[in-house]
């Protein structure tokens, strides 16, 4: 078999493999020179999923004449001069062969300054002056045309065109000081303001139903982390609503995503995933992003303390979670009464929600128990409806989480010791959190090899569960590994120590568990993630019942 050089265009195709995989590889690939270039307009516009036309034009700093032809050579670029540039790259298109990449599948045009180029297939086909504009518009059109085998792989229209909208979303959120125009097909997806506020363009681009539920994230130090994350009772069933960026270039990390969502751990049910858009900013020089052609993936100097920032940052943030709400359908055939002269409904409205805020502090009034298991009180913010069962765990989960810390808890010695069954990864942790167990309020001893005696339990525990109790918890510790562990542990002590769904609760009572809850840290949810309550606004009940006025 003969060595030979491949021809220069076989070669070029195959090295566009490498960075245009799909029509949403060139959307991403323009739109990142656009932002390199400085752009503080960029309009997006998709035709036949990408196959037909994808044109991408910005304001940003053109190029001139002499300079348009070396933008689709191999290798040229503006970004870098010398081999130390790699170690600290801060801008997004650094590898400087994603022109000549798309002109080697496609045919290209593009206009900047007052020049004009047509690329086909890796070949110079026009050139010549144009219409003085300012920034740059590029054209691709008949993607993969010379290499239809590429198209075969190609998916349907459809999903295409969601992978080019995806792309360009994400810029969008990570970029809300640029404004972004996006139109799939003949329809406008979104247009962002372009004015810096990053809760803006999450409403112009998700929808101003999510951009509402969504929670400011700010950290600042070596390690910063911005954005935005949703309200635990926002969520979805994939990660596909996680858009996670290191110094603005999106990226796919699976410790930054873990990182995520161990934030919502008894947030969110097991098989939900929250809402985020966030940029960590770290020292050039402490990130690799030349680890793949398509830039997706990066390599962290010290990933802990990426990792640790980012949990730190969202956390903080979700302290500021809010109770799930009952939204009432303000729609109505018939036109809303006038409010009285001097006034207006959105301003009474206005007023109402204010004053809720200052009575915030007000204790929950409970009103009575419904269906068997939910218990109905008022509140400053409106009727709330409370899931007594969830409630009381998420009350004692805080307190156990704590005792299995190392704070010393209450016991309540049992008349008749329960004999539980083990198996002998039980035993072991068992033997390992003696101290913690006993600190939960358990008086445990090994009953033969494979058994325990409980002779105490804590003194939130029903006796009569003292020992599925403690069986729970231990396999908890068994199946877990550190923290995680522990709070799995916690977890599974209170959803057994807990008043069950359908428990009968007097007056008292049920006064009692609603001072402990709102008293709880993170109450919107139970451990699980499953929500405590349920809120229906006065505010919405006064539009509902004509009372604004």
């Amino acid at each position: 078999m003969t060595i030979r050089l491949l021809p220069p265009d076989v070669a070029n195709a195959i090295a566009a493999g490498e960075v245009v995989e799909r029509p949403a590889s060139v959307v991403k690939e323009l739109i990142e020179n656009a932002l390199d270039a400085g752009a503080r307009r960029i309009s997006v516009d998709v035709h036949g999923a990408g196959r037909t036309l994808i044109r991408v034009a910005d304001d940003g700093a053109g190029m001139s004449a002499g300079e348009l032809p070396l933008a689709f050579l191999r290798h040229a670029t503006s970004k870098l001069a010398a081999r130390e540039d790699l170690d600290a790259i801060g801008t997004l298109g650094f590898r400087g062969e994603a022109l000549a990449s798309i002109a080697a599948v496609s045919d290209v045009e593009c206009r900047s300054g007052a020049a004009r180029l047509r690329v086909r297939g890796g070949q110079v086909v026009e050139e010549g002056p144009a219409a003085p504009a300012p920034g740059t518009v590029v054209e691709v059109r008949d993607l993969f045309a010379s290499t239809p085998a590429r198209l075969k792989f190609m998916k349907s229209d459809a999903v295409e065109g969601a992978a080019c909208l995806q792309v360009a979303s994400s810029y969008a959120l990570l970029f809300p000081a640029v404004r972004f125009t996006v139109a799939i097909g003949e329809r406008r997806s979104f247009s962002t303001p372009g004015d810096g506020d990053a809760a803006a363009a999450a409403a112009a681009v998700l929808g101003a139903s999510v951009g509402r539920e969504l929670i400011g994230v700010a950290a600042d130090g070596e390690v910063a982390v911005s954005g935005l994350v949703s309200q635990p009772r926002v969520h979805r069933s994939s990660r596909e609503a996680i858009l996670l960026a290191v110094n603005h270039r999106p990226v796919s990390s699976r410790a930054l995503t873990f990182a995520l969502e161990e934030c919502y751990r008894g947030r969110l049910e097991r098989g939900r995933h929250p809402i985020a858009v966030l940029d960590v900013a770290v020292p050039l020089e402490d990130v690799d992003v030349n680890v793949h052609p398509a830039k997706r993936e990066v390599k962290f100097k010290s990933e802990g303390a990426v990792f640790s920032a980012l949990q730190r940052a969202v956390r903080a943030a979700l302290q500021e979670t809010r109770p799930y709400e009952i939204r009432l359908d303000s729609r109505d055939p018939e036109p809303w009464p006038r409010a009285p002269a001097g006034h207006d409904a959105p301003a009474l409205l206005l007023d109402a929600v204010t004053a809720v805020e200052v009575a915030s502090s007000a204790p929950l009034r409970p009103l009575g128990q419904a269906g068997d298991g939910y218990l109905v009180a008022e509140s400053p913010e409106g009727v709330l409806l409370i899931d007594q069962h969830a409630a009381h765990e998420r009350v004692l989960y805080n307190r156990f989480l704590a005792r299995l810390r190392g704070a010393q808890g209450l016991s309540q010695p049992l008349l008749v010791p329960a004999v539980v069954d083990l198996e002998p990864a039980q035993v072991a942790v068992m033997r390992e959190h003696d101290a913690s167990l006993r600190s939960a309020g358990f008086v445990v001893e090994e009953f033969g090899s494979r058994q325990a005696r409980v002779e105490a339990a804590p003194a939130e525990t029903p006796a009569g569960r003292a020992g599925e109790a403690l069986s729970a918890t231990l396999a908890a510790l068994a199946e877990g590994r550190g923290d995680g562990a522990v709070e799995a542990a916690a977890a599974s002590l209170a959803c057994h120590s807990a008043v069950r769904f359908g428990d009968p609760l007097d007056l008292s009572e049920q006064r009692r568990l609603l001072q402990e809850l709102e008293a709880a840290p993170e109450s919107v949810t139970c451990p699980h993630g499953r929500p405590t309550r349920l809120l229906l606004a006065w505010p919405d009940l006064k539009r509902h019942f004509r009372r604004n006025y």
